[in-house]
């Protein structure tokens, strides 16, 4: 877990100084998944509603999220990217793209694929962790 905090926040610091982690997170969500609502993305997430109401606040502010109500159901409000959040994701993850590049293109081949090999034994683990079954 430390070296993903410590990944995370040197690409923070590297790529998305106008962003948080969690924030460049819900803005990947919104780009990939398309018009959502807070709810859905709170669950996604993991985390409380009332944090994800926060973050979306931060980013419609900044222009990249809009807010549209539900026309059929006006409880129901959905998020999605605005245009320029859309341009502004895009260019975001290129630049991430050719960071890491950057970074692993100096790695040796057999070391990346025993990293990627320890990397999905440790992901298959953790998505099939059921606690001590002893």
């Amino acid at each position: 877990m430390h070296g993903t905090k410590s990944v995370s926040m040197q690409m923070s610091t590297h790529l998305m100084e106008e962003l948080s982690f969690e924030q460049f997170s819900l803005l990947r969500m919104l780009y990939l998944q398309g018009p959502v609502r807070a709810s859905e993305l709170a669950e996604q997430l993991l985390v409380h509603k009332s944090a994800i109401t926060v973050r979306v606040e931060k980013l419609v502010k900044k222009g990249l999220v809009e807010r549209h109500r539900d026309e059929s159901d006006r409880r129901n409000v959905f998020l999605k990217l605005s245009d320029e959040g859309i341009q502004f994701y895009a260019t975001l993850e290129k630049n991430i793209n050719q960071f890491v590049e950057t970074i692993v293109k100096d790695i040796p081949e057999k070391e990346m694929e025993i990293f990627l090999n320890v990397y999905e034994k440790i992901a298959d683990y953790i998505e099939n962790y059921r606690g001590d079954e002893n």
